[in-house]
C-alpha cells in the first residue's frame, strides 16, 4: 500500500479583458486593453525572450516596445519565475499560428484606449476607494486589472478571485487574507463544484515514501507544493479567511476515490470548526457532507459508523480527538475497516 501512488487533497472555500497601463508623463498615461487566452500561445512572431516575476511585468515590457503587438507567459520550473515572449503579431493576424499550448497564456492587443489622471501618492488610497479599478498611483473607470494573477496586486481569496470574474482557470494566483502586504502564491481550484477552492493540504506518495510529513504549523505553509495544516494553522487561516466550507479529496491508482465536501448550514460549519480548532466538539458525520460525482467509496455510504470518541468507535463523528493532527489523523474513519490515516513511516489510505 505505501509503494502505491496516492494523492490527498483538502481544499475550503470561503462559500477576459486586461487594461495596462503605460506612463506617458506626470499628468497623465494611456491604457491599452488585452485580451487574454489561457492555454494557449502564438508562435514565430517572438521578437524577444526574457524571465520575469509574473505577468504583469510582461505586460509592461510590452507596453514599453512599440513593434509588440502581442505577447506569450510560460511557466517555469520555478513558480517565482516565468517565460515572457513578446510578438510583433496578434493571434487576429496570425490566427494559423496560434496554438494551443498547456499553461501557457497569450495576451493580445485589442483597439481601445484610455485615458486617465496621474495621482500623487499620498491620494492614491483615498482614490482607489471611489474608482475601485485603478492601478496603483492612477485614477480611470474604465481601467482596470485582475485580482491574484500577479504579487502587486493579490486577492482577499481563491473565491474572491472567481466571485470577480478574474479566474483563470485552476492554477497557482496570489492572496493576501490579512492585506499585510506579503502576499501568497497558492493553488486554486476554479472549477470543481463551482471553483473558489483554495488548497489548504496536499501530500503525493510514490513509489518511496517520505522519512515524515510536510507538516505546517503556520497556514502561510500552503504556498508549498505538499504541505499538511496543524489544528493551530487552520485556526491561524480561519481567522484570516472566512471560509464556509471544507472538500477532502483522496486518490488511489486503484481506481477508488474518496471526495466529499461539507454542507454550506449548521451541520457543515460544525465540521469546519472542529477542523479549524475553534472548537473540540467532535461533529455529527451524517447530514454533515456531501459526496462528489467522482466519490466511490465504501467510507462515505456509512457515516453513521464513523469515528472515535472517549474510548467508544462507530459513534457517527468526525475525528478522533483534540490533537493537532486531526485534519490528517483518523479525520474520518471506520475502525479496522476505511481510514484517512497519514502518519509517517507508515502511509495508509483505506478506501474500497
Amino acid at each position: 500500500m505505501a509503494a502505491s501512488r496516492l494523492i490527498r487533497l483538502v481544499f475550503l472555500t470561503v462559500n477576459v479583458l486586461m487594461a495596462v497601463v503605460l506612463v506617458i508623463s506626470n499628468s497623465d498615461f494611456c491604457a491599452s486593453v488585452f485580451e487574454t487566452k489561457t492555454d494557449h500561445v502564438l508562435v514565430g512572431h517572438v521578437m524577444s525572450t526574457s524571465t520575469v516575476a509574473d505577468e504583469f511585468e510582461c505586460h509592461q515590457k510590452c507596453l514599453r516596445n512599440n513593434s509588440c503587438k502581442s505577447f506569450n507567459v510560460d511557466p517555469g520550473a520555478d513558480i517565482a519565475k516565468r517565460l515572457c515572449e513578446l510578438n510583433n503579431k496578434t493571434r487576429k493576424m496570425k490566427p494559423d499560428d496560434f496554438i494551443r499550448k498547456k499553461g501557457s497564456s497569450y495576451y493580445g492587443q485589442v483597439k481601445r484606449r484610455f485615458t486617465c489622471c496621474f495621482l500623487p501618492t499620498s491620494a492614491h488610497q483615498q482614490e482607489k476607494k471611489q474608482t475601485g479599478h485603478c492601478h496603483p498611483d492612477y485614477k480611470g473607470k474604465d481601467v482596470k486589472f485582475p485580482r491574484g494573477w500577479n504579487s502587486k496586486l493579490p486577492a482577499y481569496s481563491c473565491k474572491s478571485i472567481r466571485d470577480s470574474g478574474d479566474s483563470k482557470g485552476d492554477g497557482r494566483y496570489w492572496i493576501d487574507p490579512e492585506n499585510s502586504g506579503n502576499p501568497l502564491n497558492v493553488y486554486c481550484d476554479m472549477t470543481t463544484d463551482g471553483g473558489g477552492w483554495l488548497l489548504v493540504s496536499n501530500v503525493v506518495i510514490g513509489s518511496t515514501p517520505p522519512s515524515q510529513l510536510p507538516v505546517k504549523t503556520s497556514y502561510r505553509g500552503i504556498t508549498s507544493d505538499q504541505m499538511v495544516l496543524t489544528k493551530t494553522a487552520m485556526n491561524e487561516l480561519r481567522t484570516n479567511l472566512s471560509f464556509t466550507q471544507l472538500r477532502f479529496h483522496c486518490s488511489k491508482n486503484n481506481g477508488r476515490t474518496f471526495h466529499v465536501t461539507t454542507v454550506a448550514n449548521t451541520t457543515g460549519e460544525a465540521v469546519v470548526r472542529y477542523f479549524s480548532g475553534q472548537t473540540d466538539v467532535q461533529p455529527a458525520s451524517c447530514g454533515s457532507y456531501v459526496r462528489m460525482e467522482n466519490d466511490n467509496s465504501s467510507l462515505a455510504r456509512v457515516c453513521q459508523n464513523w469515528g472515535s470518541e472517549n474510548g467508544v468507535y462507530t459513534v457517527g463523528k468526525w475525528g478522533h480527538g483534540q490533537n493537532q493532527d486531526r485534519l490528517y489523523i483518523y479525520s474520518a474513519f471506520i475502525v479496522s475497516e476505511y481510514h484517512w490515516y497519514m502518519n509517517p513511516p507508515y502511509f495508509f489510505f483505506f478506501l474500497r
